[in-house]
């Protein structure tokens, strides 16, 4: 691994507040996962760069040399990225970005990668109704970039003026509670589910209600659709027991809910960017998508049944590509 401009400014954050409990707070980060990142950038540098006490963290000597680089660099980088997001057509230093409401893991993780890019831009965070409505806006230019979540299944036609790419194509998982008598199983097949009340959320052209129909249809059964929720109401629902559910494979872990792994992965989405062929974005592009993955790679932790499906399907790190 090699030092990179966000390891500096992690540096400079923990030595400005004093704490890793408030520069997890100003750097929009979990203290665990700021706690880590300066563990790995430590390792990388060959030394502590901080001691940790009671009243938060000082820093070492090799700390202080480091600070004192970052900064001297960071206020020079970022004149630099200014002067590049000015000349990509961005000098209002604003961003739009556009998201499926329950898009997944990239809706709010995304803008780590993007303030990195970008970090002199206000990046503004909306959602809306429908996969089609946020193609449309970017295709239309009144966004400048979208996230998406769709089932894998019947194509949705492409707009050529916006320019596509995949970030992660995972697993659907089913969401039991509990105290069901599958949850303890390690994975199941879906027509084990045949006689279960279901759970789902609003399509929003996700296509989400055609694969899983097709899905249930391959496994010999129609399923029993009794409740069309939003994310919020159908965990209430499955956590009690009146019905199972589907879920991403990122779901965050949540008491009273089992998530577990389907055989032969009969139902599959695919995270995916898009943006403007001719926006300023398209010249970031590859690394739009790089810091995308590496934020997805960061959420597949938040179900501990993904790490170990992956594994065992013989995926590891920041490939999670379904085989297809």
């Amino acid at each position: 691994m090699d030092l990179e401009v966000r390891h500096l400014r992690v540096i400079r954050a923990v030595a400005d507040a004093g704490s890793l409990t408030r520069a997890a707070a100003a750097l929009g980060l979990s203290q665990p996962s700021l706690t880590a990142q300066l563990q790995r950038i430590e390792r990388m540098l060959g030394g502590p760069l901080f001691v940790r006490h009671r009243g938060g963290a000082s820093p070492t000597a090799l700390g202080e040399l480091v600070v004192a680089k970052a900064r001297d660099l960071l206020p020079q980088l970022d004149s630099v990225q200014q002067e590049v997001l000015s000349h990509l057509g961005f000098s209002d230093g604003r961003l739009s970005l556009r998201y499926v409401a329950n898009p997944g893991p990239l809706m709010v993780r995304l803008l780590e990668p993007l303030g990195e890019l970008f970090p002199g831009a206000d990046v503004k965070l909306r959602t809306e109704a429908d996969v089609g409505t946020v193609v449309d806006l970017v295709a239309d230019r009144q966004q400048d970039l979208g996230a998406l979540v769709e089932y894998v299944g019947k194509p949705r036609p492409p707009r050529k003026e916006v320019e596509e790419r995949e970030v992660a194509v995972e697993p659907a998982f089913v969401l039991l509670p509990e105290g069901h008598p599958m949850a303890g199983l390690p994975a199941l097949e879906l027509s084990r589910l045949a006689d279960e009340v279901w759970v789902l959320p609003p399509s929003r052209g996700s296509g989400l209600h055609d694969a899983f129909t097709a899905a249930c249809t391959r496994a010999g059964f129609t399923a029993v659709v009794q409740h069309e929720a939003e994310a919020a109401a159908a965990r209430e629902l499955i956590g009690a027991g009146a019905a199972v559910g589907l879920g991403q494979a990122t779901f965050r872990s949540t008491a009273g809910i089992a998530p577990r792994p389907l055989r032969d992965t009969p139902l599959r989405l695919r995270h995916s960017l898009v943006w403007h062929r001719d926006s300023a974005l398209a010249a970031c592009g590859a690394a739009l998508v790089e810091g995308a993955e590496r934020v997805y790679g960061d959420a597949i932790g938040n179900n501990p049944q993904y790490p170990a499906w992956l594994s065992a399907h013989g995926q590891e790190g920041p490939a999670h590509r379904v085989p297809r």
